[in-house]
């Protein structure tokens, strides 16, 4: 069965994923991006732009539900991306926890991030084959995304806000 985390697309007819919040409904429908954790959720303008960079077979929009203070909506989807990338470099980056293979370090935790120069190549929206739940993008996507006033969840590695956070040059 697909999950979040996988390559596999998730049948919707499995139902919608409901994400419950504290916020007024109208907050959240005045975002792009709303604040939902992993996976980033996302509106229809973020989700063409998006499509813009990113082939259809490599990503999914997995429709969710808000359930704000006071109403919910359903303008949003889950952005799952399907592609892999190594990106975090864990020799450099604060990994606190972790599991050694022979051909990967897969990390449980992080500190801080820093990511190989480079590492998407020409992709623009992957997981990182190493922690996936750690979505990278490109800064050619990041900006378009940028274009519309919001940033949202897509933080460059040295400002991404994890525990015990510190800010890496």
């Amino acid at each position: 069965m697909a999950d979040t985390l996988t390559s596999v697309p998730i049948d919707p007819i499995l139902g919608r994923p409901l994400y419950r919040a504290k916020s007024n409904l109208k907050n959240f429908e005045s975002l792009h991006c709303p604040p939902t954790g992993d996976p980033p959720a996302v509106d229809l303008i973020w989700q063409e732009i998006i499509l813009r960079f990113v082939p259809k077979e490599l990503v999914q929009f997995l429709p969710i539900t808000l359930m704000a203070r006071d109403g919910e909506t359903q303008k949003f989807s889950w952005v799952l991306p399907f592609g892999r990338v190594r990106c975090i470099d864990p020799d450099r980056s604060g990994v606190t926890s972790k599991i050694e293979k022979p051909d990967i370090t897969l990390i449980i935790s992080c500190n801080y991030y820093v990511h190989y120069e480079k590492c998407l190549g020409s992709t623009h929206l992957a997981r990182d084959e190493q922690q996936l739940n750690h979505i990278v993008i490109s800064d050619e996507l990041r900006n378009a995304l940028a274009e519309t006033g919001e940033s949202g969840m897509f933080f460059r590695p040295e400002d991404i806000p994890t525990m015990g956070r510190r800010i890496v040059n």
